[in-house]
């Protein structure tokens, strides 16, 4: 029977990680490449455009999220799991920031490997119980009402992180650099959030963001 997949790039500089990780997934991709730093690693992604990259965010050159960034605008196509060994709230920060579609813990079960894997692939994401919770107090608000206030308004993680850019004073190309969307995007995300929160300039966007607990004062 044929795989359902095309191709998978694992990222990790423990060979018998690697190996378990080919064991558990292989039947599931006709292809199966692997790098063992961050830079071979996207020199892989380059060459194999695969649909999948597997990158642990510790690697012995470079962390993983900025593997993450290079993969992200070389090879546009490609959806992006990430692991580490341990839960590690920056590392989930980290990844989160540069849009990875997925995070897991290397201890997780097999099942919960393969899950994961078969999510992402189908064009939504997945996040372990513990990066998930973190994500979520990341950009929790300050009571309840406000939180269902916010998702009823279906604010995506794109535009909440474009919100503290906007907060932070970033100009349209800055936040495009980091959020992999062209100025022109920018600006229309950024037009798109004052209207839907009523803000008529810079002041309105940061009340907004510091009542809804996206931003701490100390942070300005």
């Amino acid at each position: 029977m044929k795989p359902p997949y095309q191709s998978v790039l694992v990222i990790d500089d423990h060979k018998m990680i690697i190996n378990g990780i080919r064991v558990t997934i292989e039947h599931l991709f006709e292809q199966f490449h692997e790098a063992y730093s961050g830079e071979s690693g996207v020199e892989q992604a380059v060459k194999h455009q695969p649909q999948l990259v597997i990158v642990d965010f510790r690697l012995p050159d470079i962390e993983g999220n900025m593997v993450v960034k290079e993969v992200r605008y070389k090879c546009p196509q490609s959806r992006i799991l990430a692991y580490s060994f341990n839960f590690d709230e920056n590392a989930v920060n980290k990844m989160f920031s540069v849009g990875v579609n997925g995070y897991v813990l290397k201890n997780e079960d097999e099942g919960e490997f393969l899950k994961a894997i078969e999510t992402i692939m189908l064009g939504r994401d997945y996040y372990c119980r513990e990066a998930r919770n973190h994500i979520i107090n990341r950009i929790s608000f300050q009571d309840d009402n406000t939180r269902h206030l916010i998702q009823d308004m279906e604010f995506t993680s794109k535009e909440v992180e474009i919100i503290r850019l906007i907060c932070y004073q970033k100009t349209a190309r800055e936040i495009s650099d980091q959020v992999y969307l062209s100025e022109r995007t920018v600006e229309q995300y950024r037009s798109n959030i004052n209207k839907r929160i009523g803000a008529r300039n810079l002041v309105g966007v940061i009340k907004f963001a510091l009542k809804n607990g996206l931003i701490r004062i100390e942070e300005l």
